[in-house]
């Protein structure tokens, strides 16, 4: 008596038993028709075409992976009689099966449907007697819709009833089938959506242009205290002086971060500075030095407080200031106002230094409203 339980049977029934925990899928449910013809031995001519069917549920362990226990029948019709005289000729044969195993796979969770293969071991019942049967299944499933669980395929399946020694005929019965099969498989998964792309923040405003706005007109609408006007609640350009050789204001020139724009609120800081610079002879050259907070690297910031320098140097121009009394130097970070990560907004600034005066200042100051330095 031939026992062809392979070793690939063999590893995937061990496979299957072997108390893997089950993962959260599925159960799903196999059914299949088709078919049927006995292989090898004189059964192949002793019996002739026939059909056989199954039915299996599968409690998945993974996408690719799962158990299963089934049932299934083989009807083959009358054949030839016997070569042996003495043997009766053989009728109608059925056999009845009840098997469990495991299933393969190829493709898993990645799509629905694919390369399938079961290997099977259990038990038949046949001409009254029962005996130990394998059998194996190879099957291709197609998905028959998207978002439904029902797939369509081929298969060809083997099953083989295994005869004892002491039967009168001890030949094993094989039997070939092939078919369609049915199953309610696993869930489509839902494919990825990518997040919706991230607006980038809109870029700040440019510097006023003749084509967009008159700085003019921007420096009005921020000045709390035009000429001849008194002081309101809401305040005034700061006083400007000279002290030394330095161009003193108590307003701050603000510039947005990792930028060289000036924001609009300082134009009119900026405004009644190229005033001041106009109305003192005595100035005949200015040295606008801008600087930068500590953030980022030595060069990016020398570049970056040359660029400020260059910004306050158009908007004075523009404002009045005669050009050829003004130049620029960047420091970058090297001249820090305060040394602290918290004042950030303090070290970004111009300053303004007087380099070449016609007539000493007396008292060290001369102010922008008539008054002495204080």
């Amino acid at each position: 008596m031939q026992r062809p339980v392979t070793a690939l049977s063999f590893f995937l029934f061990m496979l299957g038993g072997g108390g893997a925990a089950l993962a959260a899928e599925p159960v799903r449910v196999h059914v299949g028709a088709g078919a049927a013809h006995a292989v090898g031995g004189a059964q192949v001519s002793e019996f002739s075409a026939g059909g056989a069917g199954d039915a299996t549920v599968e409690v998945p362990a993974t996408s690719r992976f799962g158990v299963q226990a089934g049932v299934g029948a083989v009807v083959l019709g009358q054949g030839d009689a016997a070569s042996d005289p003495n043997l009766a000729r053989t009728g109608t044969g059925v056999a009845f099966v009840g098997t469990a195993g495991v299933r393969l796979r190829a493709f898993g969770e990645g799509r629905p449907g694919g390369p399938w293969i079961d290997s099977n071991m259990g038990l038949a019942h046949t001409g009254g007697l029962t005996r130990p049967a394998v059998g194996a299944h190879v099957g291709w499933d197609f998905r028959v819709s998207s978002g439904s669980r029902i797939d369509v395929g081929p298969y060809v399946g083997y099953t083989q009833i295994i005869q004892p020694d002491s039967a009168l005929r001890g030949d094993d019965a094989r039997i070939l089938s092939a078919g369609l099969a049915i199953s309610l498989g696993a869930k489509e998964r839902p494919k990825a959506v990518a997040p919706p792309p991230v607006e980038a923040p809109p870029p700040p405003p440019p510097l006023p242009s003749r084509q967009d706005r008159d700085p003019v007109e921007l420096a009005e609408a921020y000045d709390a205290c035009p000429d001849g006007e008194p002081v309101s609640a809401e305040g005034c350009v700061g006083e400007i002086r000279i002290f030394e050789d330095r161009i003193l204001l108590e307003d701050v020139i603000h510039f947005e971060f990792a930028s060289a724009k000036i924001r609009a609120n300082s134009f009119r800081v900026v405004k009644k500075l190229a005033k001041f610079i106009l109305d003192h002879d005595e100035i005949v050259d200015v040295s606008i030095e801008g600087h930068t907070d500590e953030i980022g690297t030595d060069e990016y910031n020398r570049v970056l407080s040359v660029e400020r320098a260059t910004a306050m140097r158009e908007l004075l121009i523009w404002f009045g200031a005669p050009a050829k009394q003004l130049r620029v130097i960047g420091h970058g970070k090297s001249r820090l106002k305060i040394v602290t990560l918290k004042a950030e907004e303090s070290n970004r600034r111009v300053e303004l230094f007087v380099t070449v005066t016609r007539t000493a200042v007396t008292g060290g100051a001369a102010a922008s409203n008539g008054k002495s330095s204080r």
